[in-house]
This record gives structure tokens, C-alpha cells and sequence, in this order.
């Protein structure tokens, strides 16, 4: 049996949604990644996120992770979208919905795909705040620790982003 697999990079806030799912599901698991309300202390209170994705990677690295793992966990259904442009405090950037025979396999199933997203996604994201931006270097994953002013950003230089 084929899963159902839907895969998006959507403009902006994403949120989750019904989907109608296989019968033989008694579990569905839900994770949507919400943007923190933060204040930097260099930078102050946070306006928003920015997401850049190289979008045609992004879509087939998101197939081939769902279809790995929809195997692994014996998923019925795997829906997972991801924002591209802007996010504001409170506001969803990814959704991901797990649907599986029983419980156990749901919640594990959709932590392995959150966990392999911020892995291995080609998306990167900028932290605008009320004074200053950052940056978080490489793919999603990061640590506060891991923020840059976004003077220091390569392709950046020192423009003025707003």
C-alpha cells in the first residue's frame, strides 16, 4: 500500500488542516513549528522570521524523507509544509501531520521527520529585529548561540535589510 504524501513550501504562515485520512488510522500526530515571541538583547523585540528555500531541492529532499520514513513507521499519511518568506511571532512555519495504525508509531514518526527537516532542508532563515537582524548559519538547525549580525553574512555584506 502506497502512503499519501503531500509535500509544500507555502508563502508565508503555514497551519494545519484536515486531511482525510486512511481508515485503518488511529492515530494522527501533529507538530507545527511556531515562531517564538523573543527579545534579543542586543537587538530587542522580534518582528519576524525570513525563510529563503531553494525551493526544487527542498521538494525532493521532503518526497524522499516522507516516503523513508512513511516505511519505517508503517505511515499511511504524511502531510508536511514548510514557510518561504515571512513569519511573525506566534505564526506557523512547518506543519507536519503523521497518520499510523496505532499511537506510538505516529509520535515517533513525525519527531523523526521534524528532527530530519532541520537537518537536511536547504532553508535558511533571517531573524529580523526591532534594531538589528541575525542570521542563523547553515540549513534550519541552530541554537541561539548559533546567531550572527547579519553584517557578518557573506552574501550580505553591510546592506541595510528591512
Amino acid at each position: 500500500m502506497q502512503p499519501e504524501i503531500q509535500i509544500a513550501i507555502g508563502d508565508g504562515p503555514v497551519s494545519m488542516d484536515t486531511m482525510n485520512w486512511p481508515g485503518d488510522c488511529g492515530a494522527e500526530c501533529i507538530f507545527v513549528g511556531r515562531t517564538r515571541d523573543e527579545v534579543h538583547p542586543k537587538y530587542g523585540k522580534l518582528i519576524r522570521l525570513s525563510y529563503e528555500v531553494y525551493e526544487p531541492m527542498s521538494l525532493k529532499l521532503m518526497q524522499t524523507m516522507c516516503e523513508e520514513i512513511a516505511k519505517q513507521f508503517d505511515a499511511r499519511a504524511i502531510r508536511m509544509i514548510h514557510s518561504k518568506g515571512d513569519v511573525a511571532p506566534g505564526e506557523g512555519s512547518v506543519v507536519i501531520q503523521v497518520a499510523t495504525p496505532h499511537r506510538s508509531e505516529s509520535f515517533t514518526a513525525c519527531k523523526a521527520l521534524i528532527d530530519r527537516l532541520k537537518h537536511e532542508l536547504p532553508i535558511w532563515k533571517r531573524e529580523i529585529w526591532e534594531s538589528g537582524e541575525t542570521y542563523v548559519e547553515g540549513c534550519c538547525a541552530h541554537h541561539p548561540d548559533d546567531r550572527k549580525d547579519i553584517s557578518e553574512h557573506p552574501s550580505q555584506g553591510s546592506q541595510n535589510h528591512g
